[in-house]
């Protein structure tokens, strides 16, 4: 299995840590799963985490995602808009 490197940036909540995980796209889902957490804990604590950036690193030490605190509070918008529910105001 494949060895994913997650890097969270703008935090001392969380060091880096490397995960076996099936495939990048297990990685992204991964990657966007405990970006949240991370996230919702700083919150708790009172942090502001809108400058704080998770990126993950193939083994190969290639970038394949960056996930920010705009990807997280879009995202629910973006898939409602994908199945044609858009909520108003």
């Amino acid at each position: 299995m494949p060895r994913y490197r997650f890097e969270f940036l703008d935090t001392e909540i969380n060091p880096p840590i490397s995960v076996d995980l099936a495939s990048d796209e297990a990685a992204k889902a991964e990657a966007l799963t405990v970006t949240r957490e991370t996230m919702l804990d700083g919150l708790s604590e009172g942090s502001d985490p809108r400058g704080w950036i998770t990126r993950v690193y193939d083994e190969a030490g290639y970038l394949i995602a960056t996930i920010t605190f705009e990807d997280l509070v879009s995202e629910p918008a973006q898939s409602e808009a994908a199945n044609g529910v858009i909520r108003s105001g």
